[in-house]
């Protein structure tokens, strides 16, 4: 008799608990419908450097992808073109002599290092990534020169990154523990 009781107590047990799924893969690795989002996921190596370059630099992450001008994870040769004059300062200040305009992790780092230089130099903000494009593409003198003589071109690059920075810093409120995922040794590969 009660046999049959347990039987539908331990029926009604399950049923109830395969009602009631529970996400199995923890919320840092689902991988984000958001593209900006899903593609920084695809690409450790540019969350990574991205990340490392805000913690040692202050350039924020939005920003400094923002100044690259690519998509997220497209291989080129030159991801960045600096004044030589301030790329061979980078390397002096850094001691990174065998890096290249060609790797991702490089060009990030320049960018905060010449970000941050700007921003002591020249009065800028982290935040004023046009600015802090135009000051990476024709060097710390030619920002201030440039207030004199304007060059058309270059202020319209700048304000399409300006437009990009904005755009990845609203898409970043989409990416769950973002920074957290960068160096993580476990991470899966979508």
């Amino acid at each position: 008799m009660y046999r049959p009781i347990r039987l539908c107590l331990l029926g009604v047990l399950l049923l109830q608990g395969c009602t009631e799924i529970t996400q199995v893969v923890p919320e840092r690795f689902v991988t984000p419908d958001n593209p900006f989002c899903r593609a920084l996921y695809q690409h450790n190596d540019w969350l990574d450097a991205a990340v490392t370059t805000e913690s040692r630099w202050g350039l924020p992450l939005h920003i400094a992808l923002a100044e690259v001008n690519v998509p997220i994870g497209t291989e080129a040769s030159e991801y960045i073109n600096p004044a030589s004059s301030d790329w061979e300062e980078y390397r002096l200040a850094t001691e990174n002599w065998a890096g290249s305009f060609s790797e991702i992790e490089t060009a990030l780092d320049y960018l905060g290092w010449h970000a941050q230089m700007a921003s002591q130099r020249n009065s800028l903000s982290m935040e004023q990534a046009g600015k802090l494009y135009i000051a990476a593409r024709i060097g710390h003198g030619g920002l201030y020169r440039l207030e004199y003589n304007p060059d058309l071109l270059l202020a319209r690059q700048a304000e399409k990154v300006d437009m990009r920075a904005n755009k990845y810093r609203d898409d970043l409120k989409y990416c769950p523990r973002i920074r957290e995922r960068a160096g993580s040794f476990f991470r899966l590969p979508f």
